[in-house]
């Protein structure tokens, strides 16, 4: 924004003029002049101050999900308890804190057999996710550091909820995956359940896990 250029005033060396056959103090026109500055001044910095507030927006408002950024590179299968592949969903993943935070938020759909792929350094007792800003619905899947779904919830958009008031959906997790609503009923994907991934930089298989964990003993 250019700076506004002010034009420059000057006065006589006398000590008031006329003005309609009335003399007005020198000093009088100085405060008149001085209070219109002040005026414009205040103007300009609460114009300032707004604009400010305008471009100082939270970051989960402005940035974009990770699914609009790219295709999927990941794949997420889901295995029963006797090895058999129930369902295998494509894969963005959210593995950075704003990218976490930021989720699915402001997305308009999750396309079929598609998901967003949480991915945390190690696993916790009580990961919780909320649904922040969604505009549908959708199945959240919590799987522990062993590749083993411990819970699987369907939570529902929550409009007008303020933050501290949404509902969170909990598990044991090292990952959690959020995928279409429904289809985690419709593949009997449940608690038990295993998973196994595919991809550039976060590949898991729960049975390289487990052989690496006994050797290591």
């Amino acid at each position: 924004m250019d700076n506004p250029t002010h034009p420059v005033l000057t006065v006589d060396s006398l000590d008031c003029e006329k003005t309609a056959g009335t003399p007005i103090p020198i000093f009088e026109r100085r405060a008149t002049v001085v209070a219109a500055l002040v005026i414009g001044a205040t103007v300009f910095a609460v114009a300032g101050a707004i604009f400010l507030l305008g471009a100082g927006a939270s970051p989960s408002e402005l940035e974009s999900s990770v699914i609009d950024d790219k295709p999927p590179n990941h794949r997420v299968f889901f295995e029963n308890q006797r090895g058999q592949i129930l369902w295998v969903y494509d894969v963005w993943v959210a593995d950075t804190d704003s990218e976490r935070y930021q989720g699915l938020s402001g997305t308009e759909t999750l396309p079929a057999d598609t998901g967003l792929l949480f991915v945390y350094d190690r696993e916790a007792a009580d990961r919780a996710i909320v649904m922040r800003e969604m505009h549908y619905p959708i199945d959240v899947v919590f799987v522990d550091g062993s590749g083993t779904v411990t819970a699987v919830h369907s939570p529902v958009p929550e409009p007008g909820v303020s933050d501290d008031e949404l509902t969170h959906y909990s598990g044991r997790a090292r990952w959690i995956l959020e995928i279409p609503h429904g289809t985690a009923e419709r593949h009997a994907i449940v608690p038990g359940t295993s998973i196994q991934i595919t991809g550039p930089t976060h590949a898991f298989d729960p049975q390289s896990a487990l052989h690496q964990a006994g050797s290591s003993r």
